[in-house]
């Protein structure tokens, strides 16, 4: 979700990554495995600016390349379909205005 919301667009910016069960099954083997550090505090919240996005995307593909390896095709569907969400609408927000900062978690 977008912090300090200004605007309509920004009221209603929400993205479901993981309910909690699925985030600790499917995503933190992964991020432990891979010693990742951005999406490893997604469960605590992290709040990003434009600036630290390419970071993020670099972690999820990491994910998605150990989710081929390491989960079934049903697991790999849903972390997929969230990844690839995360990819196509952050960006969005941060072309929206200048300074915006995403909350994730």
């Amino acid at each position: 979700m977008i912090l300090d919301a200004k605007d309509e667009f920004e009221e209603k910016f929400f993205i479901p990554i993981a309910t909690e069960s699925f985030f600790q099954e499917c995503w933190e083997p992964a991020i432990e495995e891979l010693g990742l550090k951005w999406t490893k505090v997604f469960p605590v919240g992290i709040d990003l600016v434009e600036e630290d996005f390419p970071l993020i995307i670099d972690e999820l593909s990491k994910i998605k390349d150990w989710a081929k390896n390491n989960l079934t095709e049903n697991k790999q569907r849903k972390i997929f379909e969230r990844i690839e969400l995360i990819e196509s609408e952050v960006p969005h927000a941060f072309t929206h205005r200048d300074g915006i900062v995403v909350f994730i978690g």
